[in-house]
């Protein structure tokens, strides 16, 4: 995990709290490197993780091989040190499946079908548009704008969803996760899927950091088929948006994901997931 910084610590222990709850063996968190020093008190990323899960594995910033990356999360491009953004670099080219969220989308957006490294990115609608203009695709679908005015996609249908998707994965050469009330899994070969409409309580600050972690154990739980296959990814992201609801679901008291229940926080939604992940597999079981 290479993610949280000084500005936004809490990202790196929602993602590496999810990455533990979604069945990972075991969880490496590589501070980032060249990071400012906190300010009003606040402990860096990796104490924070340290207090919080003191079973995580640190280590100064190295490149070792690992099953699968998740990076990005809680980090602003803009304040990113030179030799993080080197080592950042160096993962996308690498030959590890690479989870990239939030702050690390721009790399791949401006590296459009030069990444090397088996990839997917995890754009809210906002960083989906960022990525669609780098790439030169031309003007968003009128339905687009559905999206940014109501917040979800319930008056959107999910063809045109994987459309956009499978569009903007052609172009980057990685898999997207267009993260929304229904979130679509897209690969640069043509696979997608789909998942909801989630609870709407999942529309909370930070989930996106618990989404990544989630994927990002998945990935490792399947690094050798991903290595071997990154169309693989398809099924991963939409798998990793299905325990997600199911996980807000489960922390809001709101099975039928239609708004009822109570409001969550994303520490919530990352302590529902082995609960979640029980009930799905009885549910598959079944």
């Amino acid at each position: 995990m290479r993610t949280g910084s000084t500005q936004y610590p809490g990202a790196a222990v929602l993602s590496v709290t999810a990455a533990w709850r979604a069945g990972a063996g075991m969880v490496r968190y590589s501070p980032p490197l060249g990071d400012s020093t906190p300010s009003l008190g606040l402990p860096s990323p990796a104490a924070a993780v340290l207090a919080t899960h003191p079973e995580t594995v640190f280590d100064g910033g190295d490149l070792r091989s690992c099953s699968a990356w998740v990076i990005g999360s809680g980090t602003d491009p803009l304040l990113r040190a030179e030799p993080e953004h080197k080592r950042l670099l160096k993962l996308l080219n690498g030959a590890d499946p690479v989870v990239v969220d939030a702050g690390a989308l721009e790399l791949v957006g401006a590296r459009k079908g030069a990444i090397a490294a088996p990839t997917i990115i995890t754009p809210h609608h906002g960083e989906f548009t960022k990525l669609w203009r780098s790439c030169g695709l031309g003007e968003l679908p009128r339905w687009w704008g559905d999206l940014r005015d109501n917040g979800s996609s319930d008056r959107v249908g999910t063809s045109h969803l994987a459309e956009a998707a499978l569009c903007l994965a052609g172009c980057l050469r990685v898999s997207v996760l267009l993260k929304g009330s229904v979130t679509v899994a897209a690969t640069p070969n043509g696979r997608h899927l789909a998942s909801g409409p989630a609870t709407p309580w999942l529309a909370s600050a930070g989930t996106g950091d618990v989404l990544a972690g989630i994927l990002g154990a998945l990935a490792a739980t399947h690094s050798a088929e991903v290595r071997a296959d990154p169309e693989l990814f398809a099924e991963l992201g939409a798998t990793a948006a299905t325990l997600h609801d199911a996980a807000a679901r489960l922390a809001a008291d709101d099975p039928a994901g239609n708004g009822s229940g109570h409001p969550i926080t994303a520490l919530d939604v990352a302590a529902a997931i082995p609960s979640a992940w029980e009930s799905l597999r009885k549910l598959d079981a079944g």
